[in-house]
C-alpha cells in the first residue's frame, strides 16, 4: 500500500507540495505558540489561534473581545513574524474575529 504522500507527489510538482507543508506548519498551535513568544505575547497562546488564510489576509481567532485587542496592539509585531517564518507566503495583513462557540 502506497503512503499518501507518495501518490501526492506523482500528481504535483515539488513547488506545489512545498507550499502545500508550509500551509500546514502555518495552522500548527506550536508555530502561533511561537510567535506569540517572540512578540511577547505568551499568556495569550491558550486564548487565540490562526483559524484562515483567506486572500493574503490571516484570521486570528481569540476566545474574548480583550484578547483580540491585546493581540490589535501587538499587530505589526505579528505580521512581521509570520512573514519572517512563512517567506514564501503572502500575508498582506492580520484580521481577528471572535471564536465561534
Amino acid at each position: 500500500m502506497k503512503k499518501a504522500g507518495d501518490i501526492l507527489t506523482a500528481f504535483l510538482d515539488k513547488e506545489t507540495l512545498e507550499k502545500a507543508c508550509q500551509m500546514g506548519k502555518l495552522f500548527s498551535s506550536t508555530v502561533w505558540s511561537d510567535i506569540l513568544n517572540r512578540c511577547k505575547l505568551s499568556h495569550g497562546i491558550t486564548h487565540s489561534r490562526i483559524a484562515e488564510l483567506e486572500k493574503s489576509v490571516l484570521l486570528v481567532e481569540a476566545d474574548h473581545p480583550g484578547w483580540i485587542q491585546l493581540l490589535q496592539t501587538k499587530q505589526s509585531e505579528l505580521l512581521k513574524e509570520v512573514r519572517k517564518r512563512f517567506p514564501e507566503i503572502t500575508f498582506t495583513g492580520i484580521s481577528f474575529r471572535l471564536m465561534k462557540q
